[in-house]
């Protein structure tokens, strides 16, 4: 058995707690002792989203089962693999690797066996560090007659934080997005964070790819995600799309450095998704798809 953490072999006699070596589990959690997740509660999603279902209905609904749980008195949110997509999790975490690297805000975020046999996605709840904060959704913002478009979420981010960082964190969520082929930003997995201060951008969660929920059989396709949120040009968007409409929203040099960043980092990208812990058909298929989509944007 291959630890999670430090990708060494564990020896029987260490006794691998959460698909991890003992000293690995405590390193992660910064904890002192070996202890179980407690307080386990399964979450449901909303299920009342009133006039903005389109824009709020998730792919991934009901591919996870959710969870949440307390470790040591911090609070974390589990996300357990079903039986039909077996693959998620260690997808999930690979795609927040490449946010990690890619600079984006994200929750400390780990990969364990839960209870010894169940691959499970973890997510440390960032809300537990503001007080007197609530999370916000986006949909909360939006008027009936709003497209959930690049410029109206845009404007609201704007007006909303009035922060410059919280419009640029959002245009490269929107490029990452596309890059890993995560086509179910909706309006519940992007959130402003309130607080008596005011309103700034939540760190960036739900960060799956689709290739983690594909069928096994059908990996070797050429899959073309598109984005949730769409462009003046499309409503199908893939990373080229993105990348016109916010040069033409006036953000070139923020693009342009995006990219720059992004092929600079190609090597140490791919070499997230190979040393991974997915399948290896599973892996091609991630591998393609960002070559494909690098390649789009490689004369920009």
């Amino acid at each position: 058995m291959i630890c999670y953490k430090c990708k060494k072999e564990i020896c029987p006699k260490d006794k691998p707690f959460s698909g991890l070596h003992p000293s690995c589990f405590l390193d992660w959690f910064g904890l002192a002792n070996v202890r179980e997740f407690n307080d386990v509660i399964a979450r449901e999603s909303e299920s009342n989203l009133g006039p903005f279902n389109d824009i709020n209905s998730s792919f991934f609904h009901g591919k996870f089962r959710k969870y949440s749980a307390h470790l040591a008195g911090v609070s974390y949110l589990l996300k357990v693999k079903q039986d039909d997509f077996p693959e998620l999790p260690h997808c999930e975490y690979v795609c927040n690797q490449i946010a990690q690297l890619l600079g984006l805000n994200i929750p400390a975020f780990y990969l364990i066996r839960f209870m010894g046999n169940l691959d499970t996605f973890v997510s440390r709840n960032f809300m537990q560090d503001f007080s007197n904060a609530s999370l916000v959704h986006m949909y909360h913002f939006l008027e009936e007659k709003d497209e959930f478009d690049c410029e109206t979420l845009k404007k609201i981010i704007e007006n909303k934080t009035q922060r410059i960082k919280d419009i640029e964190c959002f245009i490269e969520i929107t490029l990452f997005d596309s890059l890993i082929g995560n086509h179910d930003r909706h309006g519940r997995n992007l959130g402003l964070i309130q607080t008596p201060d005011g309103f700034h951008l939540s760190p960036v969660y739900d960060n799956p790819s689709y290739i983690g929920i594909e069928i096994n059989d059908l990996l070797g396709a050429i899959h073309e995600p598109r984005g949730k949120i769409i462009t003046q040009k499309t409503s199908e968007p893939k990373l080229q799309d993105y990348v016109e409409e916010w040069k033409r929203l006036g953000h070139q040099d923020l693009v342009e450095k995006w990219l720059s960043k992004v092929f600079h980092l190609q090597n140490k990208l791919l070499d997230i998704i190979n040393s991974s812990f997915m399948s290896e058909k599973r892996k091609e298929a991630l591998l393609k798809l960002l070559n494909r989509r690098l390649e789009e944007v490689s004369n920009d």
